[in-house]
């Protein structure tokens, strides 16, 4: 009786850690994607972008007056890169969806393609990028 016991004792104790393993390395990993995304780096692909489509963004005179990211909603793109989502003027309305990767060729981040909100697209920003 005693070594049934002990049996399932460590087989409990074996799927504990590796559940406690695979909960911490996405942890680990959601706390590196949240640093890349809060870089200066990531800063200044995503305004850069934003000047793409808007030449005054981040202007008083530009569509594009102020960003934030949604950090609730980054993920790791399974095509490689982190998708984010920027909410525009403080509006979860206006919103722009794009990649940000790292390019082996210059090692800087940059954005992929972009899909704009339908509200955003009415004032002037293109749908895709």
């Amino acid at each position: 009786m005693k070594k049934v016991l002990k049996g399932i004792l460590i087989v409990l104790l074996l799927v504990i850690g590796s559940v406690g393993l695979i909960f911490g390395k996405e942890y680990i990993e959601s706390k590196r994607i949240e640093r890349i995304v809060k870089s200066d780096e990531a800063k200044k692909a995503i305004e850069s972008m934003l000047m793409d489509i808007d030449d005054k963004a981040l202007t008083s005179e530009g569509v594009i007056k102020s960003y934030k990211i949604d950090y609730g909603k980054v993920r790791k793109n399974p095509m490689g890169g982190i998708n984010i989502i920027i909410i525009v003027n403080n509006d979860d309305e206006l919103f722009i969806e794009t990649t940000l990767s790292k390019y082996s060729q210059n090692g800087n981040y940059e954005t992929g393609g972009l899909g704009v909100s339908r509200k955003l697209s009415e004032l002037g920003i293109p749908r895709e990028g």
